[in-house]
């Protein structure tokens, strides 16, 4: 193949001079105030984070009855007295997690129920499912039907993951 032969290309730019391209652009910052306000940024996400790591291990009594709740087998007659006996205690263990203990043993009956309410905006277990905490605790020959004891899981449930902790 032969070469090309003088001038080759366009002879208006045979004399040109091309210029060098700058060199790369650091992204640091030069100043030292976006310095400060980077460390002020770092401080301030590893602080959230941290605070989300104790708000998720302070939750773990919430996740934990939740599980047994969602664990729980389908509702009968026949099982009301076994498992599901064990609501009553599920919820005041629940509670003990969250509050003083000293508030929560005095409570009974009634004044069990509005004080769950109290401590939750979304449950309601005087107005949907009154004593039937205490019946299914205390009385072993209650009976609580497929409905009753749909809403009540349903306040329970409500109850774990809406109530406001003592400290919050």
């Amino acid at each position: 193949m032969k070469p090309f032969s003088e001038p080759w290309g366009n002879y208006l730019l045979n004399g040109l001079v091309e210029t060098e391209a700058p060199s790369n652009i650091s992204w640091w910052p030069e100043t030292v105030g976006w310095k400060i306000l980077f460390v002020i940024f770092i401080v301030f996400i590893v602080r959230k984070a941290y605070l989300i790591w104790q708000e998720y291990k302070r939750n773990a009594y919430r996740r934990e009855a939740l599980l047994w709740l969602q664990q729980l087998p389908d509702y009968n007659a026949a099982s009301i007295a076994s498992i599901y006996r064990q609501l009553p205690a599920l919820l005041r263990k629940t509670a003990l997690s969250a509050f003083d203990r000293t508030e929560i043993n005095l409570l009974s009956k009634q004044s069990w129920e509005a004080w769950l309410d109290q401590q939750s905006d979304k449950s309601h277990f005087v107005d949907n499912c009154p004593s039937l905490l205490h019946s299914l605790a205390y009385d072993p020959q209650c009976q609580i039907n497929q409905e009753q004891m749909s809403c009540l899981l349903s306040e329970i449930t409500l109850w774990i993951k809406d109530h406001r902790r003592q400290n919050d």
